[in-house]
């Protein structure tokens, strides 16, 4: 199974329907402008002058955004070492984290962040959101109720990333996470298969091991 592969289900219709604003915003300005060549080149600027500010907006806040999830994995890396892993705060995570009993949550999402933290220790598997100041959990999973794990593949950013589909049997009840690990940068995350193996090893042992009681 691929780390990842491009989502082309959603770059396609969002680069078209870029491509058809900034078609439309072209064919105003030529209309507005009367065939005046000054004022067409002054619109033409105008129009740059705004776009490139919502650029610069983007870039902060994304860049910012990777800054702060590897601050959050730094801080857990040294609570946990070598047991913390990157993962996308995807869609998909969140609904999963949504639907568990009040009990295995913790805090609400950060609605600032695109990244978030998994940590393992011997008795837990623990989600995590903020930044490196306010760690603040959103979920924990008991490892001896662990049951199963599985691949998947989880949309992520404009990536389908590799993921791991856990099953924790919960009084009674079966219940279900997805999550996909990530590579950090300086400026975005990307899928991962090194975390991924490292993930999928480590949580195997707990199935091995028999419940405690």
């Amino acid at each position: 199974m691929k780390a990842s592969s491009l989502r082309w289900s959603s770059i396609v219709p969002q680069g078209a329907l870029v491509v058809a604003m900034v078609g439309l915003t072209i064919y105003r300005i030529l209309r507005a402008s009367d065939g005046d060549t000054a004022k067409a080149l002054l619109f033409f600027g105008g129009t740059l002058v705004a776009l490139s500010g919502v650029l610069l907006v983007v870039v902060y806040y994304y860049r910012r955004a990777a800054a702060t999830g590897r601050g959050l994995l730094e801080v857990l890396d040294g609570r946990y070492p070598g047991q913390a892993f990157a993962i996308f705060k995807t869609g998909g995570l969140r609904d999963d984290v949504s639907t568990l009993p009040v009990a295995l949550r913790g805090a609400a999402w950060d609605k600032w962040t695109l990244y978030a933290v998994v940590t393992l220790d011997a008795q837990s598997i623990t989600f995590w959101d903020g930044s490196a100041k306010k760690p603040v959990v959103t979920s924990r999973l008991d490892r001896s109720e662990l049951r199963s794990i599985e691949p998947a593949h989880e949309p992520a950013l404009l990536f389908k990333a590799r993921a791991l589909k856990i099953a924790v049997l919960h009084d009674g009840v079966m219940l279900r996470v997805t999550f996909s690990p990530a590579r950090t940068g300086d400026w975005i995350f990307s899928p991962t298969t090194d975390s991924f193996t490292v993930l999928n090893s480590t949580l195997a042992t707990s199935m091995a091991l028999p419940p405690t009681t």
